[in-house]
């Protein structure tokens, strides 16, 4: 079984790559696949959004805008994620949308009309949302990031979990080809102790 650790930034349109190449390989291989889909919140990819939109990094007005917008997003969904992976990362993608146009303001009955829209319980999602737990869910998520060496969004750790020392970190995998070659590779048998090189 493969399992698939894809670090997406909140407001990412290049993450969207990455989530469609991952997704296809879910859908595609005959190994089992466990995808875990994790937001990376941290200063450096705050400073690639704005980057990215050709905006200055320095304007502290628009990165507390953005930082904000980013964790509205992260709370909206791990809230999701209490009601089905898959339907989190369609939120997660609907919710991007927002962000396309170079605007980082976070529209709230935007993301509602989504929440409907998509078939989550609106009630247990506002609540969810509310929880004070929500807050150590995104820490998890960042600590993780950082026991994996994960720095920037997207990036992709897969693991072969029938051999513990099968594992490789992808970085910026948006090429579903790459990916699945590299699956492939893992899924490889390999004599004890040895670590596949790629």
């Amino acid at each position: 079984m493969l399992e698939i650790f894809l670090f997406v930034n909140p407001l990412g349109r290049q993450c969207r790559q990455a989530e469609a190449a991952v997704s296809r390989l879910k859908q595609e291989s005959r190994q089992k696949v466990d995808l875990h889909v994790a937001m990376l919140l941290n200063f450096q990819v705050i400073t690639d959004i704005l980057v990215a939109a050709d905006r200055d990094p320095k304007d502290l007005i628009l990165r507390n805008q953005v930082t904000d917008s980013a964790y509205q997003v992260t709370l909206d969904f791990k809230a999701a994620q209490l009601q089905g992976n898959q339907k989190a990362r369609q939120l997660l993608q609907g919710e991007q949308e927002m962000f396309t146009d170079g605007n980082f303001t976070y529209y709230r009955a935007f993301a509602m009309a989504l929440v409907a829209g998509y078939g989550l319980n609106v009630a247990a999602f506002v609540d969810d949302r509310q929880q004070l737990t929500m807050s150590p869910c995104i820490d998890a998520d960042q600590r993780l990031a950082q026991e994996m060496g994960v720095t920037q969004a997207p990036d992709v750790v897969v693991f072969d979990t029938t051999n513990q020392n099968a594992g490789v970190r992808l970085g910026n995998t948006r090429n579903y080809q790459r990916l699945k070659a590299v699956c492939e590779k893992l899924a490889e048998p390999t004599p004890t102790g040895m670590i596949h090189v790629l």
